[in-house]
Formats: C-alpha cells, structure tokens, sequence
C-alpha cells in the first residue's frame, strides 16, 4: 500500500466531512484519515492494526462480515449501513461505499456518519404512526374508528367471499347513558364510555374488532365464522358475553351504576356486499331490542334463530 500518497493528502483529507478507510483482508484498519476521528470518536492512531470488529456494534458482526466477504471477492459496495461504538460509548450510523483494491489487496472504503439523519427518519416515522394513529382511533376509548372499522369490515367481506366463510355484526347502543351524561356531566360520560369500551374489548374474540361509531354507539365485527348454525351461534355467545359483562356495576364519580345495553345483530349476505347495508340492518335490530325494554339481544329479520 502506498502510503506515503495517503500521508500527503492528509492535510487536504482533513476537510472531509466522511472518513477514508483502508482495512486488510484480516479486517484489521491500515489506514485511516482524519476524519475518522468525527466519524468513529477516535483518533486515526488510535483505529490503526486494530480489527473493525473493535468498534462495531455487535450486532452488526454478521451483516458486515457477509459484506467484506462481498467486496474482498470484486464487488463495489455502495450504501450498506452498520453501526459502531465511539469512544464515549455512543453508537454512530455509518453509511459506507467500499471496494476491493486487486494491487493492494485491500478494502478501500469512505464511511458517513448518518446518525442524526436516522434520528430525523425515526422522528418522522413516528410521527406518521402517531398521526395514522389520531385518523384511525376514537380519542376517547382509543378503539377504531368508522374508518378503520369500515376498512376491517372490507376486507373480512373479501377474505369470506374467498374462503366461503360469514361474518356477523353487532350494534351496541347503552340503555342509560343519556341520562347519566344530562344528570351527572359530560366527565362522568365519558369515564363511563372508557370503561364500557374496555368491557366490550374483553369480551370479544382475539380476531374481532370493537369500534365506536359516536356518541354511545359501537360496533363489533365478528370475523371468519361457518355459514352454518355454527357461525350464528358463535355471534350469540359474544353477544351473550358482552350482555354478561355489562351487569357488573361501574364505579362512578357520583357512585355506582349498572349500564347495560341493546344489542342488533346482522349476518352479511355474500348477495350484498354493501358496509352500510349491513351496519344499518344491525342498527335496525338493536332499535327493536332497545323498544323490548334493552338489556338484550335483537336479530335482523333475515338471521335465522339460534340459541342464546
């Protein structure tokens, strides 16, 4: 290697912003120059004779080896990311362009230190989900809202028309909460309607989905069921489970109160393939539980009958 070249274009290398690296087929630093020292922490002198694998991150072993491997047979590398430790115990994002040098038998590679534009990424991402979260998701219960509920309800209808499955819905309405919300205040609403929508969230099954439409209405998708009695049947019992889980007393700010609530159900009909058809026939049937008293469960006209 010749370094003498490298040593008089050090006092120019300096002014780069990336570090030029030069490791030998034992992975083992032969040159570095200054800028190793904004990149890595550490002097050049102090990287030189030294394995890289001294200063990645050890969880980056694998990746790294598999690429020097890549490039020490004549592949030129370029954006492949790893992680090192600095001298200080901070870990830096490096982003490297490598080649193999035939004369000098060696790995040349110039290493960017990516760190702040992979803390602006993770910032960013986070941020979208936190927004994806606020469109999707009820403020108050943190269930889904009418969007993600109707995006939930499409795609169960597409996956039962390809898998020759039903799903069943429910429309839940509360039996009391208007007078409580009028009597007691809109605070107390809505600790109610939290802690309504935990209850209702335990007693469904790991694969439906719960949302509130508004005010004190929600929704729950059962999904992937038989066309059979089998599937009307398994409706019932998360129906029945809910109703059960309602008869416990809420603990209220001005005291205890029992909030049950009216329940419709509807059965999608492959011959329909409308959301809102199937939320309003589910609406219509809670209506007809709710004029029988509340505190039960109501089928649409079309579901045929099976036992609670």
């Amino acid at each position: 290697m010749n370094k003498t070249a490298f040593t008089e274009l050090a006092e120019y290398m300096d002014l780069l912003l990336d570090a030029i690296c030069v490791v030998n087929t034992e992975h083992r630093f032969s040159y570095l120059s200054p800028g190793a020292k904004r990149v890595f922490g550490y002097k050049p002198e102090e990287m030189l004779g030294r394995s890289m694998f001294d200063f990645i991150h050890p969880e980056d072993h694998q990746s790294t080896i598999a690429v020097a491997q890549q490039i020490n047979s004549g592949d030129q590398v370029v954006h492949f990311e790893n992680r090192y430790i600095r001298k200080n115990g901070s870990v830096v994002h490096i982003l490297w362009s490598a080649r193999w040098s035939e004369r000098d038998q060696m790995r040349v590679g110039v290493a960017r230190d990516i760190t702040e534009q992979k803390r602006l990424e993770l910032e960013r991402e986070d941020l979208i989900s936190r927004l994806e979260h606020m469109a999707l998701t009820d403020p108050l219960t943190q269930l889904p809202n009418r969007a993600l509920f109707y995006d939930r309800v499409n795609t169960a209808q597409k996956r039962s028309a390809r898998d020759g499955s039903s799903l069943g819905l429910l429309y839940l309405d509360l039996d009391k909460f208007k007078f409580i919300n009028d009597e007691h205040g809109h605070a107390t609403g809505d600790q109610l309607l939290k802690e309504v929508a935990q209850r209702i969230a335990s007693s469904i099954r790991a694969t439906d989905t719960v949302a509130r439409l508004g005010g004190d209405e929600f929704v729950v998708l059962i999904d992937t069921i038989p066309t059979t009695d089998e599937g009307i049947n398994t409706v019932h019992k998360v129906a029945g489970k809910i109703l059960c889980a309602m008869q416990a007393p809420l603990q209220l700010p001005h005291g205890q109160e029992v909030i049950t609530c009216s329940i419709g159900l509807a059965m999608w009909s492959k011959y329909d393939d409308s959301i809102d058809t199937l939320i309003n026939q589910a609406d219509q049937a809670m209506y007809r539980a709710k004029r029988k008293g509340g505190n039960q469960l109501s089928e649409y006209a079309s579901v045929k009958s099976a036992p609670p």
